[in-house]
């Protein structure tokens, strides 16, 4: 139940009542994506774009607000279920985890530097550098 009342708290609040943003280098040119396809990307079940480039995920701390807004308006889980997946898959040796970041800012840059990335951001700013990927 502790585990749980942070991301209960999150759901009441979210940081600046602005929703989240999945952002990706401009390599990757895709629009838009489904949420079961966003959840095959961050579930590092689905490992290359359309392209053959390779994914690559980057995520904040399971307890960071904007990672639990993300889980739940974009992915429709909770936190501890993704990582759930990310532990099986290193611990199997069948897959590796994403790369986490510290903040929205290390997000935006590793984005912005890193082709073929994936992210998440909650702004209320137009961003640059890199690709917007509405989730329909």
């Amino acid at each position: 139940m502790i585990k749980l009342l942070p991301f209960i708290l999150s759901m009441l609040i979210s940081p600046l009542g602005l929703a989240t943003q999945v952002i990706a280098h401009p390599s990757v040119k895709l629009e838009q994506l489904t949420h079961s396809q966003l959840r095959a990307v961050f579930s590092m079940r689905q490992t290359q774009w359309p392209d053959g480039n390779t994914v690559r995920v980057f995520v904040l701390a399971s307890e960071h607000p904007t990672h639990q807004e993300f889980c739940r308006e974009q992915l429709r889980m909770f936190p501890y279920q993704l990582d759930s997946i990310w532990n099986r898959l290193s611990f199997s040796g069948i897959g590796t985890r994403p790369q986490q970041v510290t903040s929205e800012q290390e997000m935006q840059q590793m984005i912005e530097t890193t082709p073929g990335s994936i992210g998440y951001r909650v702004s209320s700013d137009e961003p640059t550098g890199v690709n917007v990927i509405e989730i329909i």
